[in-house]
Parts: C-alpha cells; sequence; structure tokens
C-alpha cells in the first residue's frame, strides 16, 4: 500500500503526541499533529486529511466534536478514537457516530499502526467506488456535450479522463463554443462534484474587486464596520473555480492569482494569517495567450502555472457534420409555442449547413430559438431564418480549405458582425442576441474594430 496519504493526529498530552507521530512519520505516513481539539477543528476545516487519530478527552474541544468535524468535513476520512477512560458502552457509542476503532491507552504501537493500515485501505477503497462510479456516469453525462465529430468524441473521452485529477486545465475555443460547459462537465464528473463550482467573469474584475471579493477582509479593514468576511475563494474550498475569459483578466489581478496558485494560500484584506484554499482551478480562454503574452498583456509565469493541461474546442464550422444533430436538439428544446415543430425543410437545413456561425453553437441555438419562435407549423422553412443566413455570406464557406487560403476569419468575423448591427437598427443587445455572444463580448468586439 501506498503510504502517501496525510494523517491529523490530536491529543492534548505531548508526550502522546510526540510518540504517535514518531511512530507513524517512521513508517512513511505524511502526518501533521494538533495539541487541541480546538486547533485539530481549525485544520480540519482548512486541509484535507485521509485520517485523523483524536484523543476522547480534551478541554473545550473534545475528540466527539473532533469526529463530528471531520465527518462533516471530510465525509470519506476515517477517525480513530482514543483515550484512557474507555468503557464497552462509550466505544459501541463511538462507533455508532462514524469512528472507524476505538483504541484504550496505554497505546500498543503494532496495534496502532495495524488499524491505521486497514482504516486507509477502506479510505482507499470508498475513493475508488467513487471514481469508478463517476466515470461510468461520466459517460452519460459527457453526452451532454452533442456531437460525433471525431474531435468532439476524443474530447469527451479526454473530460472522463482529466475529471478524475486535480491539475489546472486550460480551454480555449472561439466564443460561443462551449468552453463554461466543458469545465461544468469536469466538475460534474470529478471528485470534487459535491463541492462548489465556482465561475467568475474576468473581464468584470477590477483591482478592488480582486481584493474585496475574491479574498474577503478582516476586521475594520472596509468601512469600519467591524466584520470580518470570507472571500469567494475561501469559500469555494475543496471545489473549482473557473476563471472565465481569462485573458480579460487586468494584469494586478493577475499577480494575485499567480500567488494563490503557487502557494494554495491567501491572505484577507487588512489580515496576516494565511488561510489554505484547496481549490482547482479551470480557465478559459478565447485569445491566443501566447500572443497576449508577447504583446505583455498576460504573465508568462501565470501561463505556464495554468496550462497544466489543456483543451481545445473546435469551432462550428469544423464540425458541420454535427449541425443536423445540434439542431435536433435544439428542436427538442424549443418545440414551438404548441410543442408542434418537429423538423426543419432542406432548404433551411442547406443555408444552416452552409453557414460560417461566428458565434458558433451558442449562435445556431438562438438561430432555432427565433425560428421556433415564428414558426407556426411543424416544419421550420428557409423563410424564417435570419436574413443574413440568405445572403452571400451563408454562401461563402462551401470549401472550407479554400476559405483558410483566400479569407482572414477576423475580416469575416468583423464584416458579419457589422453586418448583423446594421440589420439590428444599431440595437447591440439585439445584435448580440442574434450573433450567440452576450453583449460585453460585442462591445469588447466593437472597441476592438475602432482600434483597427
Amino acid at each position: 500500500m501506498e503510504k502517501n496519504n496525510r494523517i491529523l493526529v490530536v491529543d492534548d498530552e505531548r508526550i502522546n503526541l510526540e510518540n504517535i507521530s514518531h511512530i507513524l512519520i517512521q513508517s512513511g505516513y505524511d502526518v501533521t499533529t494538533a495539541d487541541s481539539g480546538r486547533s485539530a477543528v481549525e485544520k480540519i476545516e482548512q486541509e484535507r486529511f485521509d485520517l485523523v487519530i483524536t484523543d476522547l478527552k480534551m478541554a473545550n474541544v473534545d475528540g466527539i466534536e473532533v469526529m463530528e468535524t471531520t465527518k462533516n468535513r471530510l465525509p470519506n476520512a476515517e477517525v480513530i478514537v482514543i483515550t484512557g477512560y474507555a468503557t464497552v458502552t462509550q466505544a459501541v457509542e463511538i462507533m455508532a457516530d462514524g469512528a472507524f476503532y476505538f483504541l484504550s491507552k496505554p497505546i500498543k504501537l503494532n496495534e496502532l499502526l495495524l488499524l491505521v493500515e486497514k482504516a486507509l485501505e477502506k479510505n482507499t477503497l470508498k475513493n475508488e467506488i467513487l471514481r469508478l462510479r463517476q466515470q461510468i456516469d461520466g459517460t452519460n453525462r459527457a453526452s451532454q456535450f452533442i456531437g460525433r465529430n471525431p474531435a468532439i468524441v476524443k474530447l469527451k473521452d479526454t473530460l472522463v479522463q482529466i475529471a478524475q485529477l486535480h491539475s489546472n486545465v486550460i480551454i480555449t475555443g472561439e466564443t460561443g463554443t462551449g468552453k463554461e460547459l466543458v469545465a461544468r462537465l469536469i466538475h460534474e464528473l470529478g471528485p470534487r462534484a459535491q463541492m462548489r463550482f465556482l465561475p467568475i467573469n474576468c473581464a468584470a474584475l477590477s483591482e478592488e474587486l480582486i481584493l474585496n471579493e475574491l479574498f474577503g477582509h478582516e476586521k475594520h479593514a472596509i468601512s469600519g464596520n467591524g466584520r470580518s468576511r470570507q472571500g469567494l475563494l475561501e469559500s469555494a474550498d475543496g471545489g473549482i473555480v473557473l476563471f472565465d475569459e481569462i485573458g480579460e483578466m487586468p494584469l494586478t489581478a493577475q499577480v494575485k492569482i499567480l500567488r494563490v496558485l503557487q502557494d494554495k494560500k491567501i491572505i484577507r484584506v487588512g489580515g496576516t494569517r494565511e488561510i489554505a484554499v484547496d481549490i482547482r482551478i479551470l480557465a478559459t480562454t478565447n485569445l491566443d495567450l501566447v500572443q497576449e503574452i508577447r504583446a505583455a498583456r498576460f504573465r508568462k509565469d501565470l501561463y505556464y502555472r495554468l496550462n497544466v493541461i489543456s483543451l481545445h474546442i473546435p469551432p462550428l464550422r469544423e464540425r458541420r457534420d454535427d449541425i443536423p444533430l445540434l439542431i435536433r436538439h435544439f428542436l427538442a428544446k424549443y418545440p414551438g409555442i404548441d410543442g408542434k415543430i418537429k423538423s426543419v425543410s432542406p432548404e433551411a437545413l442547406d443555408l444552416l449547413q452552409q453557414y460560417d456561425y461566428p458565434g458558433n453553437v451558442r449562435e445556431l441555438e438562438n438561430i432555432i430559438e427565433y425560428a421556433a419562435a415564428l414558426c407556426d407549423g411543424p416544419t421550420i422553412t428557409q423563410t424564417l431564418l435570419p436574413s443574413e443566413l440568405k445572403g452571400p455570406r451563408s454562401h461563402l464557406s462551401k470549401a472550407d480549405s479554400t476559405l483558410k487560403q483566400k479569407r482572414n476569419l477576423e475580416d469575416n468575423e468583423r464584416e458579419h458582425i457589422l453586418t448583423v448591427l446594421n440589420s439590428a437598427g444599431g440595437n447591440k443587445t439585439k445584435a448580440a442576441k442574434l450573433l450567440g455572444i452576450d453583449r460585453v463580448s460585442l462591445w469588447r468586439k466593437l472597441k476592438k474594430f475602432e482600434k483597427e
């Protein structure tokens, strides 16, 4: 058995604490000690352990409270309770409350080592069963990411595998490809599924928001209100944090996030105490971060900290064979007012398959929702599709290889966005809806066009 498990030893008698921790360390275990129940509870709330060995009788916070905290905070961890005041009745009660075993003092160290090994074997077995259940279930859950294109099939297989890890991940892809969906699937399929999934919009992060919202503050640090407040990162302890469109994060904020990735600790505003946070970091971007590094808009050290695993979601124009599947999915989601819509006409399908989709899958969904709202029969016809699909623009991508040689995608995107904005009468909210992107993304793209 591998002895890389983490064990917390709790006892307010120094000699017992040193003896137990010494024999466990000699046996190759990763051991942390606490000389009081209160100290143990604080450690359990901040760190992760596979096994807790605790004395029963301690001042203020006793072994029962340590065990209850362990079971609430670390449900898969085992607890061994030690006491010099053992009775059969008490032993039965503590075992019924969830303890793995009950040991009387004086402790026989060989007996303790045998119990530790058995407790950790049980812990490993529970984690393995959980992992296998998640992997089996993952095959079905990953089907939420619709597609049979080889690139998508490979992506779904990869998702199930990397969801079991704790490594940081960068998810790249154009706007509307489903980057956040992939991040949520990683969360749902992994061992942190029962913990928090916290998405953070990096474009909305200023330095002030970084400090106050992500890191929290101690008493009197803000407005003299005399109350401490937990930050978002601290609240996500044990879970997953998604930095959405991390390429938009201000440089000042990047420095602070880098420190969290390096140290796995935060310091609240106005505080001095380091607080350990166990979080897995996922990041999405539609930018070329290597190019952003060259332009001094993104930190190289942060990029390499994040880019442990990289996933790329192909744009919809590169997997046109998935368009009919996606259309059927969206027809089921938007069946019309009376639920009558069953299909699209061959002519409408032809237009939908020829279109370039700058807004990708999100744009296709909005097109189907738009057409379904206007449709009064069982079939969506080409007359119900938005006007931009029926003009020359929709026929420009019949041969992807020719397009890649003769046209610049950024020019096409610019032309298309401005055309849609014009057809919407300059209404940015309506144009963003038709494009399948949010209003903030449209605003950023228009600002970029102004600079070109």
